[in-house]
């Protein structure tokens, strides 16, 4: 009898594992072609000299990682991205966190209403945003030198975007506008799990808002800020599409950030290898960030088990 169990068991556990296995295997076929083949292909590639406009293909092993390491733009370009990702990170933690704490206070009214129009930035296409932008801050017809030349502030137009003084800021305010929103979701949901009866022993004790905020959801939070920080800071690093559509890397290499090199150095100049390895470096880069994130999770976990 016991075996008989044992075996209808057996053979239970074994039919859902096959189950979960079939459910699971859209999943990772489409990961296999959309994510690992890719990859592997990329790095194939960067270890030859295709170009789609020369018929022989030869190995060249790691001479185009030695070529674009040795090449001061690449460098620069890694220096934009860090100055865009930096600059846009700050802020969205920052107006994140002010935004959140005003949208979880318990005498707000219409909180439903207010916290959806929080998030609709983000639910605009990236490249509505760019568009949105650019009309904006448009030498021409944008509403801003409008406003600004009507009040006197400036003489004549001013190219926000032409200039290389000033497109990297502007650049840096698109994504701050349409990226904040994320962080206030995380950052709600984060408030959200804190006690209130922490906040009202703090008020027995005659605590204001201030210092709630600074002694209880402050170090309450930090986790939540610091793993969103992490994963803000990869997303932005690897962002293509906003600086592209808004600015495609100009005037001149402003706004080129390592994205945007990559792929003018692998369609424009049509060197598919050399464009291939930049990314395999960028990726290695991320895979770098990736695991401070890992690090930084592991640690916080050993510190609120």
């Amino acid at each position: 009898m016991k075996d008989t169990k044992a075996a209808k068991q057996y053979l239970l556990s074994r039919r859902m594992s096959i189950q979960g296995f079939l459910l699971y295997l859209p999943a990772i076929l489409l990961i296999l072609g959309v994510v690992i083949y890719p990859m592997i292909f990329a790095v194939q590639m960067s270890l030859t000299n295709y170009r789609p406009n020369v018929a022989k293909i030869s190995i060249v092993g790691l001479r185009n990682y030695a070529m674009i390491i040795q090449d001061l733009r690449f460098w620069r370009a890694i220096m934009r991205s860090l100055f865009f990702t930096i600059g846009c990170l700050i802020p969205q933690i920052v107006l994140g966190l002010i935004m959140a704490s005003l949208l979880n206070n318990p005498l707000l009214k219409w909180k439903m209403l207010f916290r959806g129009l929080a998030i609709t930035p983000w639910l605009i296409p990236t490249v509505a945003v760019a568009m949105i932008f650019r009309w904006m801050f448009h030498d021409l017809y944008g509403i801003l030198n409008y406003i600004l030349v009507d009040m006197h502030i400036l003489g004549s137009p001013y190219a926000w975007i032409a200039h290389e003084n000033s497109a990297m800021f502007i650049l840096i305010l698109a994504n701050v506008w349409r990226g904040t929103p994320l962080m206030i979701t995380m950052f709600l949901a984060g408030m959200q799990g804190i006690s209130a009866d922490l906040y009202e022993a703090a008020e027995v004790d005659g605590a204001n808002s201030w210092t709630k905020f600074v002694k209880i959801t402050l170090p309450l939070l930090l986790p939540v800020v610091m793993v969103s920080g992490i994963l803000r800071f990869i997303w932005t690093f690897n962002f293509y599409d906003l600086p592209w559509v808004m600015t495609g890397g100009g005037p001149g290499e402003a706004t080129q950030t390592a994205p945007i090199y990559a792929y003018l150095r692998a369609f424009s100049g049509y060197r598919m290898g050399e464009g291939s390895a930049i990314t395999v470096l960028l990726f290695i880069i991320l895979v770098l960030f990736a695991l401070v994130y890992f690090m930084v999770r592991n640690y916080q976990e050993k510190i609120y088990r």
